[in-house]
């Protein structure tokens, strides 16, 4: 699987005669792993946030990254208490990642942080397993 990396950006200063590079990373680091999730789902899945059927490895990234500038504004809106209607029509992962950036930059109240719990995922909440006591069977000697 490869790493989706926070892109770079170079600007360029040409002003009284001199020259003064700057490069720096183009998202914050709380909008970063929005950032990541985004770029995960749009390249995992055709059809998810835009159109890259007929696409290679690069183009389909390429579209992603441009398909997530276009939807920049609208993925950092604070809603009041939560998430905006335009965030609540998202695939969850997004809302997820969307909320996590809330949370760290402390924008999070009660309805947001009980929308935040409503879409951990199962892999995050804790498991439970049962046995039905049928399908076990004791074993005396099991190298026989």
């Amino acid at each position: 699987m490869k790493e989706i990396k926070n892109p770079l950006v170079a600007n360029i200063d040409r002003s009284n005669g001199n020259i003064e590079i700057s490069i720096a990373k183009k998202y914050s680091e709380t909008e970063e792993a929005m950032f990541k999730s985004f770029m995960s789902m749009c390249e995992m899945d055709d059809d998810a946030l835009v159109d890259t059927k007929d696409m290679d490895d690069e183009m389909t990234g390429k579209t992603c990254a441009m398909q997530y500038d276009k939807m920049r504004a609208m993925m950092n809106e604070v809603g009041k208490g939560g998430l905006t209607p335009a965030q609540k029509k998202l695939p969850p992962a997004l809302q997820k990642a969307i909320l996590e950036k809330m949370k760290k930059e402390g924008n999070m109240d009660e309805e947001a942080e009980a929308a935040y719990s409503k879409l951990l995922s199962k892999d995050d909440q804790k498991k439970k397993e049962t046995v039905i006591e049928e399908e076990m069977k004791k074993v005396d000697n099991p190298k026989k």
